[in-house]
């Protein structure tokens, strides 16, 4: 039948000739082929039970989403668009339709009629690039090793932006906006998420579509570390928030611990008129190794564990402790001399815990310093000897306690300013005890 292929070769030619592998809506086969609508709709019908295209209906039909409809509910969907009405604006010369349904309908080449009738050759070995020409759904994930970022961490020309469960990477430019990378490396990854494998070990997730606009030299890259998506699956926060558009309400344990950090930073202040900590964080541009992204190596650890020291150990003010205990101690060094020597912050932080806040146990305020000198003592590892960059997964789950109960301790500390007369007035965010923390 000449309007049957007509039909066909129409809804091929729009795919492959658009630059987003969009699909023609259906209305449009029976306006451009001068064909009455509801038989227009038959002929799709048979297209379909042909396996030759397929349909997407949805708020955004125009990609194809999250997969493919079974045949049965696509001839069900087309049978009702048959009853789909349209209305007719015009502003001044200008006249256009629109159709009165939440769920308009587009028409695409089936994946079995791409595979073998469109020629991908033209995309070379822009792998991503190809399964978005063969109709594999644009909001699909692909899966990566964590070391897939370090590529691009390491490299100043790159740019990485990070939230709790997603980030980003662009390249930078210099300051007339030109770009200091050839054009092929010159990439914009969307968005890239977390994810685990079937041992529950972590990966980077990517959407397809984000990973279908890398070069194709970069493309290869990646296909280099990829994980095979049927043995993954994406965290949930990310997914309701990249593909449902909810906002996450969940935080992970770096962005907890910071705020506990600027939570007392602010009662301190109010209090006491000087911070115990001598500067807030700034949450929203975190440094790239405050993360869990990143692959379990004695490199990455380290420099984990520096920069946590730095935002607790280091930033401890020595002005806060002053007229309350004293700053320095008296070392002996023979029964008639002695050496004053400045104390540590975290002995004055405990020295002053102990002092000003009432315990049942008076071991307490040694076990919320316990985390604090842990990742001191951690910290100063790297310093006296050298560690050689192994790869170890257990350093997952050392990463993961060791921020925990930094936070649990900071927390505990936030908890007893508050108690104070003076915290009263202090505003600070509900979200603080709220048991919407996630470890990961």
């Amino acid at each position: 039948m000449k309007e049957l292929k007509k039909v066909e070769d129409l809804v091929f030619s729009f795919f492959c000739e658009s630059n987003d592998f969009n699909g023609i809506p259906l209305r449009n086969i029976s306006e451009q082929l001068d064909l009455d609508y509801e038989y227009s709709i038959d002929l799709v019908k048979q297209l379909v039970e042909d396996e030759v295209v397929a349909i997407q209906s949805s708020s955004n039909p125009h990609i194809i989403g999250i997969g493919h409809y079974p045949v049965k509910t696509q001839l069900e969907i087309l049978e009702d668009a048959k009853g789909i009405e349209v209305s007719k604006h015009s502003y001044g010369d200008f006249e256009f339709v629109t159709e009165q349904t939440e769920y308009p309908v587009c028409v695409y080449p089936s994946q079995q009629y791409l595979k073998k009738q469109r020629d991908v050759s033209g995309f070379g070995y822009a792998k991503y690039t190809v399964e978005l020409a063969q109709a594999e759904p644009q909001l699909s994930f692909r899966y990566f090793e964590t070391d897939i970022l370090e590529r691009y961490s390491g490299d100043p020309r790159y740019d990485f932006e990070f939230e709790d469960f997603s980030g980003r990477i662009s390249c930078n430019y210099d300051e007339s906006g030109n770009a200091i990378l050839r054009e092929e490396d010159q990439i914009f990854l969307k968005s890239f998420g977390l994810g685990f494998d079937s041992t529950s070990s972590r990966v980077i997730a990517v959407l397809l579509c984000d990973l279908g606009r890398l070069s194709a030299e970069h493309q290869i890259f990646w296909s280099t570390k990829e994980v095979p998506f049927s043995e993954c699956k994406v965290l949930g926060d990310y997914y309701d928030n990249i593909i449902q558009g909810n906002w996450i309400t969940s935080r992970s344990v770096f962005s907890a611990l910071i705020d506990e950090i600027n939570a007392i930073h602010k009662l301190t202040s109010s209090i006491f008129g000087v911070p115990l900590f001598r500067k807030e964080l700034d949450g929203d541009n975190r440094p790239r190794n405050f993360t869990f992204f990143f692959s379990p190596t004695s490199k990455n650890y380290y420099e984990f564990i520096n920069l946590l020291d730095k935002f607790l150990s280091e930033n401890i003010n020595r002005s806060f402790f002053k007229g309350k205990i004293d700053l320095e101690e008296l070392i002996p060094l023979d029964d008639s001399t002695f050496e004053r020597k400045q104390k540590g912050t975290l002995s004055l932080l405990e020295e002053w815990i102990s002092k000003f806040f009432r315990y049942p146990d008076e071991n307490i305020p040694k076990e919320i310093m316990k985390s604090l000198r842990k990742v001191r003592r951690e910290r100063q590892l790297p310093a006296h000897k050298i560690i050689d960059n192994n790869y170890d997964p257990s350093l997952v789950e050392l990463q993961k306690n060791i921020v925990e109960e930094c936070y649990l301790s900071l927390g505990s500390i936030r908890r007893n300013l508050q108690t104070h007369p003076k915290a009263k007035s202090v505003e600070l965010s509900n979200n603080l005890d709220r048991d919407n923390v996630k470890y990961f």
